[in-house]
């Protein structure tokens, strides 16, 4: 393993980065004070919480399964507390004083612990006999076998090509219309494929993709429809380890589609956005709803870093419920916010964002393109 390619491509400064490398030499002669061990405590959080990316064939050039084997995490206990004590990894933004989401993925005060503990306290292994675990990411469907499956073309980046993105439209040739409760994707190849986003051509996104992320299913009674005969525009973003900048890496990623029954209702999933009046970006802005809802879900678009965002519902008495709240938002990781409990909000209810604007620096994947500024909720409306 090279740390000190890796940790550029983490876009850690040079000056942060010698001092890692010199603190880790330093730790290696130090005696061990952690009571945590790699092996009983530190792999089995590694495993849940960074696994999907930090893997030996994984879309990080790093792997944190092992505890020296290729570099392992030993070898990268000093990043490993940086990143958690910055909140730069895992790259997960709810607040926790706000909303509750789905498919939390945060680490918890007590493996924070565990974790800084261990790096900090000499990296104890444990029983050398124990096998911890797998070290390799498992290619398989979150939600079980699917009812329909869309093979996407393959593209490819030569030698010498380390990220790119690329659009696509293909057809789903469903002779019918379809109601679908979630749409996720399986990469051919999963050390390359960043993120994913999947929508109807014209119409709803129906899934936000990233590999650390499960598919979430819509809540019962609610559900995406794709009309009959209609296309899909998918847009895939790809990036290598840098070990593999001299070679030609490909993928042919797989959609897959997971059918319900129409609801009662005969209403879909629907998108309402809110968004800063063209060519402003002023730190509160807000839009009001033409019809009462059932709000599920939130897809935040940012077009830089924030500090913290917050987005609550105001009812005509002025009444403010809280939708979501996040912290260190970045351009680099799009997500869909399922809420735990779905919030209903009658007609002339005012979608209200406030913002606070967060340090620029590159972030952990380095510049990410940048999109309008754009919060859209994924509702059934009344």
């Amino acid at each position: 393993m090279r740390p000190s390619v890796v940790r550029t491509a983490l876009s850690l400064t040079v000056v942060a980065l010698v001092m890692s490398i010199a603190s880790t030499r330093t730790d290696a002669h130090k005696g061990v004070t952690s009571k945590y061990t790699y092996n009983d405590d530190v792999y089995p959080i590694l495993k849940a919480k960074c696994g999907r990316c930090h893997a030996d064939n994984g879309p990080t050039p790093m792997s944190l399964l092992t505890y020296q084997e290729g570099g392992g995490a030993v070898a990268w206990a000093q990043s490993i507390r940086e990143m958690l004590m910055a909140e730069a990894m895992p790259p997960w933004h709810v607040d926790p004083t706000g909303p509750a989401v789905k498919n939390s993925h945060s680490i918890t005060p007590h493996e924070m612990d565990i974790l800084i503990t261990w790096a900090s306290g000499g990296t104890p292994q444990g029983d050398q006999l124990k096998k911890p675990g797998p070290s390799q990411v498992v290619s398989q469907w979150s939600l079980g076998t699917p009812d329909a499956t869309l093979a996407l073309t393959e593209y490819a980046l030569p030698v010498g090509t380390m990220e790119a993105s690329t659009d696509m439209t293909v057809a789903t040739n469903f002779t019918e219309a379809k109601w679908v409760k979630a749409v996720d994707l399986l990469p051919g190849t999963p050390s390359l494929v960043r993120q994913a986003t999947i929508a109807i051509d014209g119409g709803q996104t129906l899934a936000v993709w990233e590999p650390a992320d499960d598919a979430v299913t819509a809540p019962g009674g609610t559900a995406f429809k794709i009309p009959a005969g209609a296309k899909l525009k998918v847009h895939i973003r790809y990036k290598k380890g840098w070990q593999d900048e001299q070679s030609a890496k490909a993928d042919k990623s797989t959609i897959a589609f997971y059918f319900t029954d129409e609801p009662l209702s005969g209403k879909e999933i629907e998108a309402f956005a809110v968004e800063p009046p063209a060519g402003e970006a002023p730190p509160r802005f807000s839009r009001t709803l033409p019809t009462g809802g059932r709000v599920l879900a939130i897809r935040p678009q940012v077009d830089r870093a924030y500090a913290a965002v917050e987005i609550n519902a105001v009812a005509a008495s002025g009444r403010k419920v809280p939708l979501l709240k996040l912290r260190g938002v970045r351009p680099e990781w799009p997500r869909r916010y399922w809420l735990a409990d779905p919030v209903e909000l009658p007609k002339g209810t005012t979608i209200e964002v406030s913002t606070t604007p967060g340090d620029e620096d590159t972030g952990p994947l380095g510049p990410a393109v940048k999109s309008p500024l754009q919060f859209s909720l994924d509702l059934v409306a009344q």
